[in-house]
């Protein structure tokens, strides 16, 4: 089972995300509209992931509660925002987020980004460095290439890749097919240290 702290003050947006997310049967989520209630989660639960809006209308913002929240323990963190100004995208990153999504976002865009933090995170952990190389071969990827790459390097099969994406299992094998090709890579294991080893933060 998968946890995640969902912190967002708009109501409906929150409810729509949960709902979405609990389609998969393996992730619970838990929903807080301000600092005092993700402290209360955060605290009482063993959260596998945050996704957390930044901009809460509170004296505490998203990025202040994650600064707080890192204090106790590191997980990955998703941020949400409807801005991309310099200023906020400078004090977020000082908290050292996994991913970043920008509303409006799909449903697509939603897992992608939250399996691309998992394996962020897992790169920290396992102390892996960019290979620039791979970095640069990031942009031979489409969009859709890149989604499918993220998700097959968390750990999903072809078949259960399309069910995640709403796609079918050709449309994943074709993909992949392609990918390993722009790559130059012949396994699923070379796929997963390609992902890990590129500095993928956004899939666009």
């Amino acid at each position: 089972m998968r946890h995640i702290l969902l912190i967002e003050d708009e109501f409906i947006i929150a409810k729509d995300i949960k709902l979405l997310l609990e389609k998969d049967t393996s992730i619970q989520v838990k929903t807080a509209r301000n600092y005092e209630e993700a402290y209360i989660h955060f605290k009482a639960n063993d959260i596998d992931i945050i996704i957390c809006d930044i901009n809460l209308n509170e004296d505490k913002d998203g990025i202040d509660i994650i600064t707080e929240f890192k204090q106790i323990k590191t997980v990955p963190v998703v941020y949400l925002t409807a801005y991309d100004s310099p200023d906020i995208l400078k004090r977020a990153k000082e908290t050292m987020p996994f991913a970043y999504l920008l509303k409006p976002f799909n449903e697509t865009q939603l897992k992608v980004t939250i399996d691309l933090a998992h394996l962020n995170y897992q790169k920290e952990n396992d102390n892996l460095g960019e290979n620039l190389e791979y970095t640069d071969q990031i942009e031979e990827l489409t969009k859709r290439e890149k989604e499918i790459l993220v998700v097959i390097a968390s750990g999903k099969t072809s078949k259960q890749a399309a069910n995640y994406l709403n796609i079918s299992s050709h449309t994943v094998e074709k993909h992949k097919k392609n990918i390993k090709k722009k790559l130059k890579l012949s396994t699923v294991g070379e796929l997963v240290r390609f992902a890990l080893q590129s500095n993928l933060y956004e899939v666009s």
